[in-house]
């Protein structure tokens, strides 16, 4: 993978972010100039009112970058607040020391970044700004990010380059710049691809003495999936303990789409609630029912059909492009997928959206829910038809496949004429497709296709702005000129800034979903091909490193979202790795010895005694595991212990008159600075710090917290001749003048 090291290699004028902590995009290209002027001066307002400091620069079209820095002294409280909420609901057990007004440093960019998240998108109750991209009052607001640390991420890509297997170490680099909610990925894809080398091996030698559904493979895979899931449950927990997010969840705030119908107190914290009355939710979340219904109808239909005709145009018919004709099916139903899946995915989102979830962690669930089933149909489906319908009833179907001849739609010449025999072999070779190809191809439609995608497009608008003369020097006031022309210190740095407001938003569970399918298609059919593991494994090295790349090249910074857990897709590991069970058994009983001797009540019987075997192994597996890998576990109960006994000596010396306090805060850091350092820090950085490890507070002064940066910085920052909202009026106004112009011009051309 060196050959992603060189991304790196930037210009410092255009590693350096400015100072700048967040990016919103503002477009008015749909609306008329005197609402966007109105609407833009309402968006500087209240992020100025918020405490932020605003600059703007024009973007692609007839779009404005608003860059948003919030001042030091309000973030260094932000966080103090937040820790000390963490403590309040117990994410933490030593009370961070200060007081309301304590200046506290970030530990990590992560942290920092979100407390200014939180000052963008929370509402004005709460000491945010408010905006919430997409939505309601701001539906032109249509991106909010923060920037990529080019310098972390080629550091952190450099690393990886020498070694093979991450470290903890690197996953703690991952969250320290991209949040918890990623690191649990990247955690994931590395914890799955480490045991992919245990069936990897076994596979080999079942390949080269077993052979294909070998039954000493089957249980040994069978027996892999459930020690994989529980590991996986043991070290999702200890890795939420060691970043001190496990319980997070209760510290999220209301999402802004939330309907309440009533307020109570909460008995435990005394503070207002907005409630939803649970009995109308959960009547709402029975339409997950027809709606599931008519999912699996509407592709599983289209998946039998594209099967049906394929196997009548490879079995059945006998005309001229036969040979042509067998990929027809595969294309339309290619071809058709995407269109449905988006239509039920629209569907989908609209039902989330009805069940009214208070929290964005509750509605990503269920949204990532209702996209499992409708992944399980369109992955799973076609292979299961060939299992266990195509190879053991096909004998029995196909000739009842042959409806054109028998309606006279199709002459008897044209059909085959020979007896249908099963190709047996055609399972197994759809599960090596499905292990091999189907493997690369999906790494190049999502790593390779939209990096060359994103190119492509960043040319077309050059050329577009070329065309609509965005680029070049206006007749406008000078004042105007001077905003709407780049100048020469910032122009590869906006550039840059422009290239990540066009790219995608990252979506962690779309990666997340993608590993469980991969393990549901191992967990399912490996026994077909013992060489199933081996290839998944190949696959998932370059994948990870893959991902990383999309993350920082081809998407936006997610914002760093806190999290203790892959979410709703462990449910689909277990999941997948009961109905692996009964599936393995039941393919090795159906192709193990001549299928014709295969009798109903002994094919019932295996997969019965199989599920009872899953139910003990993963009895056993979780109880052994627990206490095989329960370090952290006791690390855990010797914290609380250790505070309880620290508070207790307050107490009790504060009751006899000498003085007494709590232990200071120790925790796990990775330090972030203005040039990042991912691995360690400077003998400067160390001695600055409290003997404990943890950050001193901060004594920095507001009015000094510009000017401590670079001199670029101070330049972008304090070199406009007007405030942000003027500037921005000016450009609209200049922008919206141009793009008239312009469409009168291309009119009249036409």
């Amino acid at each position: 993978m060196s050959w992603l090291a060189g991304y790196g290699n930037l210009d410092d004028q255009e590693n350096d972010n400015l100072g700048i902590d967040w990016v919103l995009q503002y477009e008015f290209s749909d609306i008329d100039q005197a609402q966007a002027v109105s609407e833009f001066r309402a968006l500087i307002n209240d992020l100025t009112e918020a405490g932020l400091r605003v600059q703007v620069r024009h973007g692609h079209g007839s779009s404005l970058l608003v860059c948003l820095r919030v001042p030091r002294d309000q973030l260094g409280k932000m966080i103090h607040q937040s820790r000390m909420k963490d403590w309040l609901y117990c994410l933490i057990h030593t009370l961070p020391e200060g007081d309301e007004n304590t200046n506290a440093h970030a530990e990590t960019a992560a942290e920092e970044l979100r407390s200014v998240y939180h000052a963008v998108t929370w509402g004005k109750n709460l000491g945010g700004a408010g905006i919430t991209p997409n939505h309601g009052k701001w539906k032109n607001v249509t991106a909010s990010f923060p920037l990529h640390d080019q310098d972390a991420c080629s550091q952190l890509l450099a690393q990886w380059n020498r070694k093979t297997v991450l470290n903890t170490e690197d996953l703690d680099a991952i969250r320290a710049i991209f949040g918890e909610k990623v690191a649990f990925y990247f955690a994931f894809i590395q914890c799955y691809s480490l045991f992919l080398i245990v069936p990897a091996v076994l596979g080999i030698i079942a390949w080269l003495y077993l052979g294909a559904y070998s039954i000493i493979n089957g249980a040994a895979l069978c027996v892999w999936c459930v020690v994989f899931v529980e590991y996986w449950k043991i070290r999702e927990h200890d890795l939420a303990l060691r970043w001190g997010v496990k319980g997070v969840g209760s510290l999220k705030v209301n999402r802004p789409q939330y309907h309440w119908e009533k307020e109570v107190k909460d008995p435990v914290t005394g503070q207002m609630m907005k409630v939803f009355p649970g009995w109308k939710q959960f009547l709402r979340q029975l339409l997950l029912i027809p709606f599931a219904s008519i999912a699996a109808v509407a592709l599983g239909s289209l998946i039998v059909a594209t099967f049906a005709s394929e196997v009548f145009i490879s079995e059945v018919y006998n005309g001229p492009l036969k040979g042509y004709l067998e990929f027809v099916p595969t294309i339309l139903f290619s071809l058709s997928l995407p269109a449905i899946t988006s239509f039920l995915t629209s569907i989908a989102t609209r039902l989330t959206k009805y069940e009214n979830y208070r929290t964005q962690d509750l509605f990503d669930l269920a949204q990532t829910q209702k996209t499992f089933v409708m992944n399980f149909i369109t992955s799973f489906l076609p292979t299961i038809l060939t299992a266990y319908i195509y190879v053991p009833f096909g004998k029995s179907i196909v000739p009842h496949l042959d409806l054109l001849r028998r309606a006279g739609l199709l002459s008897a010449e044209l059909a085959s004429h020979q007896d249908f025999e099963v190709d047996t072999s055609r399972f197994q070779q759809e599960v090596i497709y499905l292990s091999m190809t189907a493997q690369v191809v999906g790494f190049g439609e999502e790593i390779v296709l939209p990096y060359v995608k994103h190119v492509l497009w960043q040319k077309w608008r050059d050329y577009r702005d070329r065309q609509f003369g965005l680029t070049r020097k206006r007749s406008f006031s000078t004042a105007t000129d001077l905003l709407l022309i780049d100048v020469p210190e910032e122009a590869k740095f906006l550039k840059r800034v422009r290239s990540e407001t066009d790219a995608e938003e990252y979506k962690v569970e779309d990666d997340i979903l993608e590993m469980c399918v991969q393990f549901g298609y191992l967990a399912l059919f490996g026994v077909a091909w013992p060489l199933v593991p081996l290839g998944f494994l190949l696959n998932n090295w370059l994948e990870l490193r893959g991902d990383f790349f999309k993350l920082t090249l081809e998407c936006q910074r997610p914002p760093p979202i806190r999290a203790d857990s892959i979410g709703p897709s462990l449910l689909g590991l277990d999941f997948l790795a009961w109905m692996g069970t009964l599936s393995t058994a039941a393919i090795v009983h159906l192709y193990r010895g001549p299928m014709s001797e295969v009798k109903l009540w002994s094919l019932l019987l295996t997969v019965f005694l199989a599920e009872q075997a899953y139910l003990a192994l993963r009895f056993v597996a979780a109880t052994a595991l627990q206490k095989i890998f329960s370090d952290t576990l006791r690390t855990e109960e010797a914290q609380r212990y250790s505070v309880r006994k620290s508070f207790m000596e307050a107490t009790l010396a504060a009751r006899s008159g000498s003085p007494g306090s709590p232990g200071s805060r120790v925790r796990q850091r990775v330090r972030f600075h203005e040039r990042v350092n991912v691995y360690g820090t400077s003998e400067n950085e160390q001695s600055s710090e409290n003997s404990d490890g943890s950050a001193p507070p901060s004594t920095e002064k507001p009015q000094d917290e510009v000017l401590r940066g670079s001199d670029r910085e101070a330049e972008f920052w304090n070199g406009l001749s007007c405030d942000a909202a003027d500037a921005g009026v000016k450009m609209i106004r200049a922008l919206s003048a141009n793009k008239a112009g312009d469409e009168l011009k291309w009119t009249k051309e036409a």
